[in-house]
């Protein structure tokens, strides 16, 4: 369970959260531009774009949930059991383990329009990264300043879409998330006007009655809904960085409100947002609200090894009084 959000009215922002019932030790990441790639299929790529993210290394492979390179193309991967089907290594095609992904693209592409290029001739296989990690049914959303795409691995191949609203989910496919929005076409954040009875003057009780209507729940499509409402209605401000996690606010699940199949409570792990106007990384985790951050610099940049940033730590209180 996930929600990503792309900004581009107030900010240049890619962001998502990252719901699950257990931490796997997920840090900031830093990929340097001298980084070697070794690629299952694709070989070994030495020098490429620089990346910064949020994921885990295994075995010296960084591997990305969310990131972003030095040009300012984000990509995120979120949750799409069900419906993700790889396939076996195809001649004449691009072929990626799902793991590849992310660091392949940002590898290569500086914006949306080379990404899609890339993504055409991509075919996602089934490898799986070890004995122990097979691999994570995903789709992907790829954003910079101005486009945002959705790329979803279906039976047919590797489905791109534009994505008009900069939202995504889990599964069912991005489709029915545009589709299912024409249910919610009349809410807004302006008071309710009265239509039921014309001529007979009805007054509200209360404000926020023009969101009547806006699922609360927690399900993928209820979830897209809500993120496209707050992305669409929350004020400009000076901050666009405390602004989108304000957003992403509305998606975030507390410990325990969903639980999985075993009974396991399910929370909000971390929350990011990359902004790629000022090429930071800032998150939020469930035991620490205060927004930490890294940015790119030329000194990480230079590197040839990982830089990994810690992301766990207990909340920060600020006690106001002697």
């Amino acid at each position: 369970m996930c929600t990503a959000i792309h900004e581009t009215k107030c900010g240049h922002l890619l962001g998502r959260t990252l719901d699950l019932e257990k931490s796997y030790g997920e840090c900031v990441l830093h990929t340097p531009r001298k980084f070697s790639f070794a690629f299952r299929h694709e070989g070994i790529c030495e020098q490429h774009l620089e990346i910064l993210g949020v994921g885990i290394v295994q075995n010296g492979f960084p591997l990305y949930f969310d990131a972003m390179n030095d040009s300012g193309l984000c990509a995120a991967g979120l949750n799409f059991p069900g419906n993700a089907v790889y396939q076996p290594p195809c001649a004449n095609r691009v072929n990626l383990a799902s793991f590849e992904l992310i660091p392949y693209i940002l590898s290569y592409c500086r914006d949306v329009k080379d990404a899609e290029t890339v993504l055409q001739s991509v075919n996602i296989t089934a490898d799986s990264f070890s004995a122990v990690m097979p691999p994570s049914p995903l789709h992907w959303i790829f954003a910079d300043k101005e486009r945002c795409i959705v790329a979803e691995p279906m039976q047919n191949g590797l489905i791109l879409h534009e994505n008009r609203f900069g939202v995504l989910t889990n599964n069912p496919p991005f489709p029915y998330h545009e589709w299912r929005l024409t249910d919610c076409m009349g809410i807004g954040a302006d008071p309710l006007e009265s239509r039921l009875c014309p001529g007979i003057d009805l007054t509200h009780y209360s404000r926020g009655a023009g969101g009547i209507g806006l699922p609360g729940d927690f399900s993928s499509s209820s979830r897209f809904i809500r993120a496209v409402f707050a992305k669409n209605h929350t004020a400009e401000s000076s901050d666009p960085v405390s602004r989108f996690f304000r957003m992403m606010d509305t998606v975030s699940i507390p410990n325990g409100c969903v639980k999985t199949e075993t009974g396991e409570n399910v929370r909000t792990v971390y929350t990011s947002c990359a902004d790629t106007e000022t090429m930071t990384y800032y998150f939020t985790t469930y035991t620490c609200r205060h927004i930490r951050a890294v940015r790119m610099t030329e000194t990480l940049a230079d590197k040839e090894i990982l830089s990994v940033f810690p992301m766990d730590g207990g909340e920060d209180y600020k006690l106001m009084n002697p």
